[in-house]
Order: structure tokens, then C-alpha cells, then sequence
């Protein structure tokens, strides 16, 4: 990477797709009548930069142009107005190269081959990428390791389920250990146990500083979990860049009142300290890096309690509030 201290740089980027105007369209009594085109912007003016390193989650309603900026950085798209780059890069000209430093999962849209195994598609992708058999054969076997693939890594991908064949898309990406990941919705249809296991990969990802991770998702506590940093994007600009914990509108500290059936224990808790005592209620503050699911467990997996409430504000509040700030692009004609 060369000329600058970030995985990524996205400076003034504008993109626009080609759109009709329906309105205008041929009807029985013109049926001669053309239909305007119009340019839809999609994202305009976009100021992004990331770190090796950061783990950030890219947020913001279906349509706000998310999509189209992952597009951009994986090489899909070419700008129309600004530059990308990626590890120093041009992903659009530079695809060879870019697609070496970067792992993608899109959702829903598998990479692997549909009618091999699963297996097959990581020896396929071993070979794509160069990897030696011995490094191959190690990210293979601490992939199995987190995500249990081994228990049906030779059936045909087609007959996978979902949640089966999202892990297997989700190993593919690793594989390699690419610079930057770029994960779209990585948890879709998992069950609650798989989903633990796989955060706790991307956690332990995050952790090493070896990775650029952009992720993608509408699953908030996925969000709190993960990400340090948030982008909200709406409407085709950047509304809100900066740390989880400095969210806008994010008043006071985050805290769980906890409601006990009985006089409440002595707590020594893992994930949070307590705050004050009242009666058979208590009210505990989570430690850094300990999200609102993981001192909810540990009070619920141990102790005698009656309810958690959660007293602060969330992604998901802060997402609701910056959504529809961003002014309306006007479409070119």
C-alpha cells in the first residue's frame, strides 16, 4: 500500500444510474409518447476513510446507497466523479490485484461452485489464490474449527440450507486472510448458536488488527457487538461517521437495571461493574468491549433474576434519528 496510512480511501465519490420517468411512458392515448430518462444518484459526494484494523459497520436503509459503495470498493462499479482506492489501489482498473487483498460475502450470493462440495470450492479458491497446501490446509482446519464445516463440506452446495452454505461462503472469503473483508448481512439465516460463533470470529478478527472489516447488516446488536465505528449512510451521503460509542443523541452512560426475586447476590460479573443497590433491584454499568446481549447472558446464565432492562440509547435509536437527513438529491435530466 502506497501514499497512504488507510486500507481505504474513498474521496468525492458521485455515482449515478440511468432511470425512466414512467409517468411520461406511452399510453393508449399516446401510444408514441417516450418516456423521459432520467439520472438517479445513488451516492453523491462520499467521503470515507479506513484504517488497518477497523472493524466499522456501514448502515442505512434499503436504497441508501450502501450496496453501491461496496460495489464500488470491490471494483464492480467504476465512479463516476471522485477516486477509490483499496490497499493503494484502483479496484476498478486493478481487479486482479484488488481481488487478492479483499474477501467479499454478499448476502444471499454464493461464491462457491454450485454443483461441487463445498470442499472442492475451497481447493478451487486455494489454486485461484495461490495459497500453499500446508497455509491452505491451517485456515482450513480453524475455519472448521468456529464454524463446524467438516459436517457437510462434501455435499453438493445446492442441497446446503441457508445458514449451512453462508458459513461455507464465509470461510471462502477468509481463506486467503485477505487485507480487506467486506462482509453484506454475513449472518443471514444463521440459528442464535451458529450466529455467536460467527461473531465470535469476526470478533477475533477484529481483535488481531490484521483486517479491514466493513460491515454491512440490519441486525443491530450484530452492530454493538462488533463495530467501533459507525457510517450511516442516507440518500446517498454520509450522515454520520464516528465511534459507537460517541452516537449522536446518545445521552449519559449506558446501564442495566436488574431486578432480582429475592435480596440480590454479590455480583462479580465479567462483562460489567456494579453502580448502585436498591432493595432487590441493582443496577450494574457494562465494562468496554462488552455489548448489551453479552451482560445480559452472564446475568441470566448465573443468577436468580427477574428481568434486564436496558437503560440507553441504541444503534438502532440513533439510526432511526439520522435517517432522512440527508437533503433529497436532485436527478439530472
Amino acid at each position: 500500500m502506497t501514499g497512504s496510512a488507510h486500507a481505504i480511501d474513498v474521496t468525492g465519490v458521485t455515482k449515478t444510474f440511468r432511470a425512466w420517468d414512467r409517468s411520461a411512458g406511452r399510453t393508449l392515448r399516446h401510444p408514441l409518447r417516450r418516456r423521459r430518462e432520467r439520472r438517479a444518484v445513488a451516492l453523491n459526494d462520499v467521503e470515507l476513510h479506513v484504517g488497518q484494523g477497523e472493524f466499522i459497520g456501514l448502515l442505512g436503509q434499503n436504497g441508501a446507497g450502501k450496496s453501491t459503495l461496496i460495489k464500488l470498493m470491490t471494483g464492480l462499479l467504476l465512479p463516476e466523479a471522485g477516486t477509490v482506492r483499496v490497499c493503494g489501489l484502483d479496484p476498478y482498473a486493478d481487479r486482479e490485484a484488488n481481488a487478492r487483498n479483499m474477501g467479499v460475502t454478499f448476502g444471499q450470493r454464493t461464491q462457491l461452485w454450485w454443483d461441487l462440495p463445498a470442499r472442492d470450492s475451497f481447493a478451487i479458491l486455494r489454486d485461484i489464490h495461490g495459497l500453499a497446501r500446508p497455509a491452505w490446509r491451517s485456515a482450513v482446519a480453524e475455519l472448521d474449527d468456529v464454524l463446524a464445516l467438516s459436517a457437510f463440506w462434501d455435499t453438493p452446495v445446492r442441497f446446503l440450507s441457508l445458514g449451512q452454505r453462508v458459513r461455507c461462503d464465509l470461510a471462502a472469503a477468509l481463506l486467503h486472510r485477505p487485507r480487506v473483508l467486506f462482509l453484506d448481512e454475513p449472518t443471514i439465516g444463521l440459528d442464535v448458536l451458529v450466529k455467536d460463533q460467527v461473531r465470535e470470529l469476526l470478533s477475533r478478527l477484529a481483535g488481531t488488527g490484521d483486517h479491514c472489516v466493513v460491515l454491512t447488516t440490519h441486525d443491530m446488536a450484530e452492530v454493538e457487538a462488533l463495530c467501533r465505528r459507525i457510517v450511516v449512510i442516507d440518500r446517498g451521503r454520509v450522515v454520520h461517521d464516528g465511534p459507537r460509542d460517541r452516537l449522536p443523541g446518545a445521552d449519559g452512560e449506558p446501564a442495566f437495571v436488574v431486578e432480582f426475586d429475592g435480596p440480590p447476590p454479590a455480583l462479580d460479573l465479567l462483562t460489567a461493574e456494579v453502580v448502585s443497590r436498591d432493595g432487590a433491584t441493582v443496577r450494574v454499568r457494562p465494562l468496554p468491549g462488552h455489548d448489551r446481549a453479552r451482560v445480559t447472558a452472564e446475568l441470566l446464565a448465573a443468577h436468580p433474576v427477574r428481568s434486564v432492562v436496558y437503560e440507553g440509547t441504541t444503534a438502532e435509536d440513533v439510526l432511526r434519528r439520522l435517517q432522512g437527513r440527508a437533503p433529497a438529491p436532485r436527478a439530472g435530466r
